[in-house]
Formats: structure tokens, sequence, C-alpha cells
């Protein structure tokens, strides 16, 4: 294995020093998990013997591959601390790294912050390696017991996979190739960690638009939501008519407030915003034009799985959306489910994964760079 892994670091030194020329010529990367933009050039990273998945895509830039800081931090072992623009990264051994947020070694990317994945390798003894043919990235140490060669069989299913171009919600979706994202509001609650619990038992990955009062009550459940490569979004702050439509500026203000308390509670922002009851009828022009104004892209769904109606009712849930999501395939359409965090859709979840994945559909999260399905067909 030693001799493999030496050659691979090699390897990977003459990529980095010519520009990363197997991916950063084909422009956009893709990371692996991620459901945005063009999947010619998808870049993949892992950490030892793991694929690490990403919320958001990690990127090249000037021959450097840049990474999503807390998925990466987690997969090496690290916790991450924020203060006085820099980044304190430490090990569970108890070395630790700083590095200051100088946009050269870190910089800020739709509210995620990434870092330089060779930086970042070597500040805490991981070699590097280069798997071309997957466009795979590795860190690794002592821990890995995978040559690179096995790792590429253990994931090349995988990757094959998500190197398919992703499809926009709303959208026809290439032959054969069927996506859908589910979308978790008004939590976190008691029964978020249930809830991670059933996704992670499947490998699906979601998306939870969160209360920033209930973020608040919950920040592990929040710090879990990110650590496991799930989307996250906004869902303002009091969840009532009077008060968050009370004018644009007070939309906005529950979105920010929002945003707040989700960095306090994971170290993220986010770009992702889903208004209380759908944008219709409520949140017009004026309102979009103040969100969008500060960068914020405006999702709603297109299946209702009425969940919060039928809290006594599982089942009901489960012939709602398996009838929609048949429907969907059907017209060719990508289906965005909404559903609440609450203990009836948990206990039928398990159940509606399997008919879902058994109609051919991978679930992915939804990502700032994809363009937002909404009432208003307002693509901003």
């Amino acid at each position: 294995m030693k001799k493999v892994l030496q050659c691979s670091k090699w390897m990977l030194s003459l990529i980095l020093i010519f520009g990363c020329v197997f991916s950063a010529g084909k422009g956009n990367a893709i990371a692996a998990g991620s459901s945005a933009g063009s999947a010619a050039s998808s870049v993949f990273v892992a950490v030892n013997d793991t694929l690490v998945t990403y919320p958001m895509s990690p990127v090249i830039h000037s021959g450097t591959l840049y990474v999503p800081v807390v998925q990466t931090a987690s997969a090496m072992n690290l916790s991450v601390q924020y203060a006085q623009g820099k980044i304190t990264l430490t090990h569970r051994g108890g070395a630790s790294a700083t590095l200051p947020a100088d946009g050269k070694n870190t910089f800020v990317k739709n509210g995620r912050t990434m870092i330089s994945f060779r930086i970042l390798s070597e500040k805490f003894g991981f070699s590097l390696s280069y798997l071309p043919k997957q466009n795979l990235y590795r860190a690794f140490n002592g821990g890995a017991a995978l040559t690179d060669a096995q790792l590429a069989d253990k994931y090349n299913g995988y990757i094959q996979q998500h190197k398919t171009q992703a499809q926009t919600p709303g959208s026809k979706p290439a032959a054969n190739a069927r996506t859908i994202y589910i979308t978790f509001d008004d939590g976190p609650s008691p029964y978020t960690p249930q809830l991670l619990n059933v996704l992670s038992q499947y490998k699906v990955k979601a998306t939870f638009f969160m209360l920033g009062n209930q973020i608040a009550n919950h920040p592990q459940s929040v710090a879990r939501i990110v650590k496991e490569g799930h989307g996250v979004g906004l869902h303002g702050m009091t969840h009532q008519k009077n008060k968050f439509y009370a004018s644009p500026y007070s939309a906005l203000n529950e979105m920010n407030m929002d945003n707040a308390k989700l960095h306090e509670a994971a170290n993220v922002y986010t770009k992702l915003i889903r208004v209380p009851y759908g944008s219709k009828p409520y949140f017009t022009k004026a309102y979009r034009d103040q969100t969008a104004a500060s960068g914020y892209h405006l999702w709603d769904w297109n299946i209702d799985s009425n969940d919060w109606r039928y809290q006594s009712n599982p089942q009901k849930i489960y012939d709602n959306v398996i009838r929609d999501v048949k429907n969907m395939k059907g017209k060719g359409i990508t289906p965005v489910v909404l559903f609440h965090d609450q203990h009836a859709t948990v206990t039928i979840l398990p159940q509606l994964i399997k008919a879902i994945q058994a109609e051919g559909y991978t679930f992915k999260p939804l990502t700032s760079d994809m363009k937002p399905l909404n009432f208003w067909n307002d693509e901003r």
C-alpha cells in the first residue's frame, strides 16, 4: 500500500504544480453529493477510506482545491472554531492550527467557509493522493486501510452515478436519471435526531428550512444537520403572518436574524429561504426584491405531503406523497417535497424512502447555486 500511495502522492504534486490540469481546465468543480451545476468535471474528496459528501461544491482556483471546512474537518476528526477573523482547527489528540480568513488559504462562498485541501491536510499530517480516473482527491494517514485502487473500487459506482448532470427542480430529467429533493420545515425539534437517524440509515440527503428560535433551542441538531451534509435554509423567526409579512423589511429582518442563529449553531450561513405558508399570495414582488437584493433564493415546493394535516394518520401522508411522486415521474418533472419536522413524518419516513427509491430516485439536498423553484417563477 505504501508504494502505491507514494506514487499517487508524486502524481498529485505534479498536478498541483501544473494547475490541476485534470479538472481546472473544465471550469466548475462539483462535489460528491452536490446537486449543482455541470457534472462533466465532478471533483470527489476522500479522507482515509471514506468519501466525504458536501452540501455545496468544492472549487479549484489557481490550481488549488478548496473544500467546505466543516465536513472535511469532521472527516479528519477536527473541531472548528471561528474568532476574530481566524479559523482554529483542533484534533481530538490535541494538535491544533490557526489560519487567517484572508482569502488565500480560506474564503467564504455562499455562506460556507472553504479551505485549501492541501493546507488542511498538511497541517495535520495527512499525505495526499489523486486518482485521475475518478477525479478523486484523497487525504490519508495511518488510519487508512485501503490502497488507492481499493478505494476507487469501493466508490466507483457512486462516483459514476453522481457524475451525471443534476436536474433543475420542476424540469424534465435525463433518461434514467431521477432526482428528488425532500425538505423539512419548522424545525429543528425534539424529533430531529430521530429524523436524522432515518436519513443516515438510508443514506439520504434532505434540506431543512429552520426557524431561528428553534435553532437556538436545538443547536446540536443543527450542527449535526450540517455535519452530515444536508442542505440548510431559513424559515424566519416568528412564523406569524401578521409579523413576518408586516413589510418587506420585516420579512428580510427575520431571515437575517434566522441566518445569525444558524451561524451561531453551526458556523455556516445560507442563502436559501422558504417563507411561512408558502410564497403566494403574500410574498409579492416588493418582498422578493428586498430578499433577492440581499442574495437570498426563494424556494417553495411542487409536492405537499400535508403531513401537518394528518398527524394522527401517517398512512395518509404516505399515500399523498407516493401518488404525487408517481404523477411527477409520469410527467418527467423533478419533485420537491414539503414535509415538517414532526413525529408523524418521522414514523412514516422509512416506508416513504424505500418506496421512492423503488421508483428509481436519488435524494439530494438543495444548494444555493441551483435555480430556485417557487410559485412566482422568480429565478433569482
